[in-house]
């Protein structure tokens, strides 16, 4: 019995559990432990009766054991091989839990070290195609007019301090984001005549909202690159959502394609993905282009700290 009880112990923690519980395959599971069970009563049924007949005639003076007595030595058997299994079956499930914990950790881990790297490249491609940019107004600006030169020297310098220092963080609050544009429209203004026009409309209560760095400025930079006349900026904040309208009358040529060209257009695709990255499902970004004029609407989602 003893022989018996541990061959279906084995089978089931080590065979059935794990090759048919474990892959939620439980009628196969309990169909394969009732057959065992049923094929074990068998062996020890015969293997009882051949005990006490080989006793009966060869040691007549041993003490016969009664059939209540050996239905409790059966009990106990398999009472003992459903302990070990149920020990055998939570140590195992415990272990598995474990393991599969670790590996979702793992993953989780490498998703956050995949997405920083991504950030990171994304806002590294934003600073050297701001500064691009600039340095050519720069050079243009000071064959102008030297003193306002130097002005945009010293804006261009909070500028970079702002993206040098703030650029690196997670997220910023909104109001610093927008001081930054100000700031950017500013140095543009200095650039553009007269004639060239600048609305920029945004609502006073925006304390407590947070947005990564950077987010909103590539939009904003396109539309003065690529603008022939003017700009036209509208930002609101309606129920936690962050709605940017950004508005440029261009003149298209075959070598300012804003869209089609490899350079023009990178800002926008940068945005883009952070925006897949940083608000998967919780953003929408529409472009319209009629050929004079191009409008980006974005909205997101945010939280009010």
């Amino acid at each position: 019995m003893i022989v018996v009880s541990y061959f279906l112990t084995w089978l089931i923690n080590y065979i059935l559990i794990p090759r048919f519980l474990f892959k939620n395959k439980i009628w196969t599971f309990i169909y394969l432990v009732f057959g065992g069970f049923i094929f074990t009563m068998w062996i020890n049924f015969f293997a009882s009766f051949g005990i006490l007949i080989y006793s009966a005639y060869t040691l007549p003076e041993l003490l016969i054991p009664n059939g209540q007595d050996i239905l409790i030595l059966l009990a106990g058997n398999y009472i003992i091989v459903f302990t070990a299994v149920v020990i055998h079956f939570i140590r195992e499930s415990y272990r598995r839990m474990n393991e599969k914990n670790e590996i979702e950790k793992q993953r989780l881990l490498a998703e956050s070290k995949l997405k920083d790297a991504q950030m990171k490249l994304l806002q590294g491609q934003i600073h050297p195609h701001f500064l691009f940019n600039m340095l050519n107004n720069l050079y243009g600006l000071i064959k102008k007019d030297t003193k306002e030169a130097r002005t945009s020297i010293l804006k261009l310098s909070d500028l970079l301090d702002y993206m040098l220092y703030k650029g690196e963080h997670e997220s910023v609050d909104l109001s610093s984001e927008i001081t930054f544009i100000e700031n950017y429209i500013a140095l543009e203004k200095l650039r553009h005549d007269k004639s060239f026009t600048v609305q920029f409309n945004y609502p006073k209560n925006i304390e407590g909202y947070k947005i990564p760095p950077l987010l909103l400025f590539p939009l904003v930079e396109n539309a003065f690159k690529h603008s022939s006349s003017g700009v036209k900026l509208a930002l609101d904040l309606e129920d936690d959502q962050l709605m940017l309208r950004t508005q440029n009358n261009y003149h298209q040529t075959k070598t300012d394609k804003y869209l089609n060209s490899e350079s023009n257009g990178i800002g926008l695709k940068n945005t883009s993905e952070r925006l897949a990255v940083l608000f998967p499902e919780k953003h929408n970004l529409q472009i319209q282009d009629n050929g004079e004029t191009f409008i980006v609407d974005l909205k997101i989602t945010l939280t009010n700290e």
